[in-house]
């Protein structure tokens, strides 16, 4: 089908899908999963895990001596299980349980023009840990990413938002995909999960909502004067829209703020957009070396991990290799 010229397309990408391209669904799916339930990873200190995440904006919902459950303040399962292991690695996406609600951050009252709502009040966002809400998205990459798209798409019955394709590499397919649950009519995050073909199988990043830009903002204040590093931000995404925040933490894995992210019911049909490093956010900082993974400090793994891709049975070959190299610099 011939997706040029759909009414929704403007709504999140500039193009729509060419004729023969990728459909993004599955026509027969086994189930259709609602949401992620919770992530587990493991990590030899958890003192200190547990001190960035609470400044972070988790509450500890269970504190074992070899585990810890961290979650958010609405009800649900935890956000994330934390296991005492001999080193830090993600470990699965697993199953779920019941946590109550917890007070949250109020969002602020703002004047918008002569839209006014809030007169003889200053405005004071305290600096402090912002409150995460819940777990919104798993970021991973693949050296069999079609095979692995199809897998979710057809197993769990997942719907793709956006394509994204490597710069001059179109007619090749697709090289990351943003993923939503189909909830039907009832509107999803833009994604639960995103897929990205690269050199190695590995956690890219796990994303945590907030209330709001200020919260998201005077929370990163105070992870900034704790000594944390931000990886890149504060900016919006264009695919997701949402306003984006993202810190390392102590382990070197990448975690993510957000807020105001997009929502789709199942009758959007995929937008198509090339993979650019200055096409990732309609606003902000431009993106960092270490969030693209191309500082020196990465370098060496990184060229480890193609070698030993290039030498495997999979789909990331040379052409790959060369257009993944473009997008950071695209």
């Amino acid at each position: 089908m011939d997706l040029t010229n759909n009414t929704h397309r403007d709504l999140h990408s500039e193009h729509g899908a060419l004729r023969g391209e990728h459909p993004g669904r599955s026509r027969n799916p086994v189930i259709k999963v609602a949401d992620l339930a919770w992530l587990e990873f493991e990590k030899p200190d958890l003192t200190r895990a547990e001190a960035f995440a609470r400044a972070f904006g988790f509450q500890t919902a269970h504190h074992g001596a070899d585990e810890l459950h961290l979650r958010g303040t609405q009800a649900g399962g935890p956000c994330v299980i934390l296991r005492r292991g001999p080193r830090t690695r993600f470990a699965a996406v697993a199953g779920m349980h019941e946590l109550p609600e917890l007070p949250g951050q109020q969002p602020h009252v703002f004047n918008f023009g002569h839209d006014v709502r809030r007169t003889n009040t200053a405005q004071r966002p305290p600096r402090v840990p912002t409150r995460v809400q819940r777990l919104g998205h798993l970021v991973v990459q693949s050296t069999k990413y079609l095979a692995a798209l199809n897998w979710y798409l057809d197993n769990l019955g997942m719907i793709v938002s956006d394509f994204m394709f490597f710069p001059g590499q179109r007619e090749r397919g697709p090289t990351m995909s943003f993923i939503r649950c189909d909830r039907g009519s009832t509107p999803a995050d833009h994604h639960t999960l995103a897929l990205a073909l690269g050199p190695a199988n590995r956690y890219v990043h796990s994303a945590y909502q907030v209330s709001d830009l200020d919260a998201l903002a005077a929370g990163g204040e105070y992870l900034r004067e704790r000594g944390y590093f931000r990886s890149w931000g504060i900016g919006r995404h264009i695919q997701g829209s949402q306003i984006f925040d993202y810190w390392r933490d102590p382990d070197g894995f990448l975690v993510e703020h957000f807020a105001d992210g997009d929502l789709f019911d199942d009758t959007l049909e995929p937008g198509w957009a090339p993979f650019t490093a200055s096409g990732l956010a309609q606003w902000g900082p431009p993106a960092t070396k270490d969030f693209l993974g191309t500082d020196l400090k990465s370098t060496r793994h990184e060229l480890v991990s193609m070698m030993t891709a290039l030498r495997a049975s999979n789909e990331f070959d040379i052409s790959r290799l060369v257009g993944l190299l473009k997008v950071a610099t695209s």
